[in-house]
């Protein structure tokens, strides 16, 4: 059971009785957006979207009925993209908000909706509030059933749109004279609609995971241990890229022309590399992408935010730059819209293979040698959002740091934390503001090298997101996820991998 509320939407388990993401929950939550909307305009449309996990259309359906019932206009897109609901709420000029239900990269026994606003962004903290009190105060301006709104279907033209200001951005004739052949791995789901863009690119396609039957042929989230089918299918059908997909399309996770996988860190360095290669200006990445930004392009300046879409994008505004993205695979590209998009990732290392001439093997061996570490900790007797009392304690009163090589110790005014590490496990105890302690264990794995070499510094403490201790050559992070009910470690090390 969990059901986890922030600024990357609502999501919860779908086959488990409170807390979860219950009919009643979608209803309550999806009225109070509707509630949100009408306060700006009378009759609003409203575009909704899902990915193809089996229980998208039955959520779908509650959620429509749900904004017709408020009087609100309806245009389903059906199931499609998060990027694609993106794109259209911004472009549409008579859309006013948006929701795509998904979990993204959640495992199947979870969904969620992702409320989007008019600019097809996702909604501020303040807005959230606002939801809440909505939600607890459930009084719901149900309208007449004379005054019930109709659905418009708009899937088809929707991703049209997306697709062709993908491909105005990129160089079509370079990356079609270059005649690539390309794989992709579409996790059962909405990414299969990625194969016209490669087919409009005149790339030959060959593909995996492309059942639409509501199930993953493998774990959603696309990290390199997951691909094994698109490592095996690259070298396999003489490919010289392989695309991996999250369900709702908004990540993107890279294979080399060898069927090894590339670190989904790294997507945004080769995107990062495309977009500099014709212009000059700054880069956005969140506080836990990989620090090899900063080494491959020490001229651009590159700014750091908090974890999470709508933090990004906001960076990216506020800066100006050429490209936002997170370690993740989510890269934002300004020129087609602010959102993190995968189709559009695709197509930008698509167009530096074409603009370089060499495999994707080698322009990875560029990339300079910072080995990333990721843990999960599930906390004990406790909920991660409730952990992050500890962090906002900090924030405002920052604590004081100790690193020594069993492990890190962090003494606030209110709250304390240690970190123990060995050989084999990573333990964490962490001692409330209100009094209580959790724990929580994870392997160790590389995390012990990382903790022995920032004791030989004086790390650098940042506390945007959680905590992160920045050394020379290494540096580890511990934050609660914005997505799912864990507490992530996080770090990289520079040299040889280890």
């Amino acid at each position: 059971m969990a059901l986890k509320i922030g600024i990357s939407g609502l999501r919860g388990t779908v086959d488990a009785p409170s807390p979860a993401l219950t009919p009643d929950v979608i209803v309550a939550y999806t009225a109070a957006f509707g509630t949100w909307l009408r306060r700006k305009a009378p009759s609003p449309l409203v575009a909704v979207g899902r990915d193809a996990r089996c229980s998208s259309p039955m959520i779908a359906r509650l959620v429509c009925g749900t904004l017709q019932a408020l009087g609100l206009r309806v245009a389903d897109l059906g199931q499609t993209l998060t990027p694609t609901v993106q794109f259209f709420t911004a472009n549409a000029p008579e859309v006013m908000g948006g929701i795509m239900v998904t979990a993204s990269h959640n495992p199947l026994t979870w969904n969620g909706l992702k409320f989007l606003d008019a600019r097809g962004r996702f909604l501020s903290a303040d807005v959230w509030a606002t939801l809440r009190q909505f939600v607890e105060e459930a009084k719901w301006p149900w309208v007449s059933l004379a005054d019930v709104a109709g659905v418009e279907m708009q899937g088809e033209a929707a991703f049209i749109s997306h697709l062709e200001a993908v491909l105005a951005t990129v160089l079509a004739d370079a990356i079609r004279r270059a005649r690539l052949r390309v794989a992709l791995d579409a996790c059962n789901s909405s990414a299969v609609r990625w194969i016209e863009l490669f087919k409009a690119l005149g790339c030959d396609v060959v593909a995996c995971h492309t059942e639409q039957h509501g199930f993953f042929a493998r774990p959603p989230e696309p990290l390199p241990s997951h691909l094994s089918t698109l490592c095996a299918l690259v070298p396999q059908a003489g490919c010289h890229v392989g695309f991996a997909a999250d369900p709702d399309g908004d990540r993107l996770v890279l294979v080399d022309e060898r069927g090894t996988p590339v670190s989904e860190e790294h997507t945004v360095v080769l995107c990062a590399q495309e977009r500099l290669n014709s212009r000059q200006g700054p880069i956005v990445v969140n506080v836990v992408t990989t620090h090899a930004v900063e080494e491959m392009f020490p001229h651009v300046p590159v700014h750091r935010t908090p974890v999470g879409e709508m933090n990004v994008v906001n960076g990216v505004v506020q800066h100006g730059a050429v490209l936002g993205g997170e370690g993740s695979g989510g890269i934002i590209v300004p020129d087609i819209h602010l959102a993190r998009d995968g189709m559009a990732a695709a197509a930008l290392v698509l167009n530096l293979l074409a603009q370089e001439g060499q495999p994707l093997s080698a322009l990875v061996a560029r990339i300079p040698p910072w080995h990333p570490v990721k843990a999960r900790l599930v906390p004990e007797d406790t909920s991660a959002n409730e952990l992050r009392a500890l962090f906002t304690d900090w924030q405002a009163s920052p604590p004081r740091v100790a690193v020594i090589p069993s492990g890190v110790h962090v003494e606030g005014t209110h709250a304390h934390l240690r970190l123990a590490v060995d050989d084999e496990y990573v333990h964490l105890e962490a001692h409330l503001p209100d009094g209580r302690t959790t724990r929580a264990t994870a392997p160790a794995g590389p995390i012990t090298p990382i903790v022995a070499h920032l004791a030989t510094t004086t790390p650098e403490v940042n506390l945007c997101d959680g905590l992160k201790l920045i050394g020379p050559d290494a540096w580890l992070s511990l934050r609660p996820s914005n997505t799912e009910p864990i507490v992530r470690l996080m770090g990289e090390i520079r040299g040889v991998e280890r």
